[in-house]
């Protein structure tokens, strides 16, 4: 079960026991997920704010994850433009 962290300070102090972080960038915040050896933490935040731990994480394996909402809405642009290219 994943432990939800309320406090960037506390999210901080546990990125080195980490082995990798995964964003998942949602419409008006940023989820953060970080895997250790125990848990896995997660912490929601702005854009500003993630930016700023994904800077610090720098030995950590970074991973960016997009939902699958998104995932497809893109697919389908993609799809329509090269249509429109044809």
């Amino acid at each position: 079960m994943p432990r939800e962290l309320h406090n960037s300070e506390q999210f901080q102090k546990l990125i080195p026991k980490g082995l990798e972080l995964r964003v998942v960038r949602g419409k008006e915040s940023v989820k953060l997920k970080l895997r250790t050896a125990e848990y896995l933490y997660t912490f929601k935040t702005n854009e500003n704010e993630a930016e700023d731990i994904i800077k610090n994480a720098k030995e950590l394996e970074v991973i960016e994850v997009t939902p699958k909402g998104k995932k497809e809405e893109k697919d389908k642009k993609e799809k329509s433009d090269e249509k429109k290219s044809d």
